[in-house]
């Protein structure tokens, strides 16, 4: 959620993790794609594995709402968002390339994204269009 706050993505988060999706974001205006993001966050040991009546719930939200439905998790000490969710074989890519392929921002890195994060940066800075 940080990171998307980071780079000026607008969040919604459900309460205790209530409801089919953990962290709604909507995208900032100059974003390619106008679509909401729906994430269900997982920080398991079983890194992306998310139970079969998970799944189900996941596929029809997506089918029903307008989102992209995407699951962040982590694998050895590595962040990673997996696209299509309820599928058990969805497609892996690092939260910058996730940005940068579906939403058009060029977004820093996750180890870039934590260190700014700690000297205090909390938002990408934006150049002047």
């Amino acid at each position: 959620m940080y990171y998307l706050i980071y780079h000026h993505f607008d969040n919604v988060r459900s309460y205790a993790s209530k409801g089919v999706a953990d962290v709604r974001s909507v995208p900032p205006r100059w974003a390619k794609e106008k679509l909401a993001l729906a994430s269900q966050c997982k920080n398991t040991k079983k890194g992306d594995y998310i139970d079969p009546a998970e799944r189900r719930r996941l596929k029809a939200f997506n089918e029903k709402f307008s989102y992209i439905t995407v699951e962040p998790f982590k694998l050895n000490r590595t962040c990673l968002v997996k696209i299509e969710p309820w599928s058990l074989k969805g497609k892996h890519l690092p939260p910058d390339e996730f940005l940068r392929k579906f939403y058009g921002i060029n977004a820093d890195s996750w180890y870039e994204y934590r260190r700014n994060w700690k000297r205090g940066i909390k938002r990408q800075p934006q150049s002047k269009l």
